[in-house]
């Protein structure tokens, strides 16, 4: 949180879960996670799925039951049933004998590549002591998050990229993996990144039931303010979401600053755009 900023409260994430429901008319609620240590007390309301249920849950299993059934789910260790957020999280130790077979399931030619990227590039949380994590619909989590996920078409990706760009002035820089979208689209944003896009995995399409035309957009939880600001501007500029039309005209109205420039070149000018 920026210096002479408010903390935001539950309330707070609550009013732009529902705000990004409304804005980009999503079919699932945006999930709100928040990373649990030693010490940490369990978010009232949540699921343990061992304890509860008697059963596991995969993490992209998990997420489907949020953002699906708007259940709130707080997996421990004893939780799980998929050993990469295990690994990514800390949760278990791995050792360096462990590599060669861990690597080998990273789809790559070379078994040794696989080695080499699960030594180096494979995203583990920089954190310690934790224990688990809670997951909730935003529009209804009682804790406040460390991050947020949206699944969403790609149509709806663009508009968050659009909010971010408008904010920062910058493009996102992404790496974007086709395996492991469970901790591809959390790990590096609760690292510190700003925001990530990820494909679910051929595992979150078999077992966790992602349509063909989902996408993840993951943010940092300190961002959402600016992002749902940024989508509000683009709604009233006619760049939102719902704003947005298809057209196929030609020599169609364009904003001022396109015929400025086609002046500029000597090129043919035309109707100025307005909204």
């Amino acid at each position: 949180m920026e210096k002479g900023k408010t903390a935001l409260t539950v309330a707070d994430f609550n009013e732009m879960g529902e705000k990004l429901e409304r804005l980009l008319l999503l079919r699932y609620s945006p999930i709100a996670l928040k990373v649990l240590h030693e010490g940490d007390a369990i978010p009232e309301g949540t699921i343990r799925p061992k304890r509860d249920r008697g059963e596991h849950l995969a993490m992209c299993q998990a997420f489907a039951k949020v953002r699906r059934d708007r259940a709130a789910i707080t997996m421990l260790k004893e939780d799980h049933w998929c050993v990469w957020p295990l690994i990514s999280y800390g949760l278990v130790p791995v050792e360096e004998e462990d590599y060669e077979n861990l690597g080998s399931k990273f789809f790559v030619k070379d078994p040794k590549w696989g080695v080499e990227y699960f030594r180096k590039d494979y995203p583990r949380l920089n954190d310690s002591n934790v224990i688990g994590f809670s997951i909730a619909p935003l529009r209804s989590c009682t804790f406040v998050p460390d991050l947020v996920c949206t699944y969403c078409r790609p149509a709806q990706i663009r508009s968050f990229q659009m909010a971010a760009k408008f904010q920062s002035g910058r493009m996102l820089e992404l790496r974007l993996d086709p395996v492991d979208s469970c901790v591809h689209s959390t790990i590096p944003v609760l690292n510190g990144q700003d925001y990530n896009i990820t494909f679910p995995d051929p595992g979150e399409y078999e077992r966790a039931l992602a349509d063909e035309d989902e996408v993840m957009f993951t943010m940092r939880a300190e961002k959402l303010p600016e992002i749902v600001d940024g989508i509000e501007f683009l709604c009233r500029t006619g760049f939102g979401y719902k704003e947005l039309s298809m057209e196929m005209a030609y020599d169609f109205p364009r904003p001022k600053f396109y015929n400025d420039m086609f002046e500029k070149w000597g090129l043919e000018t035309g109707k100025e755009w307005r909204k």
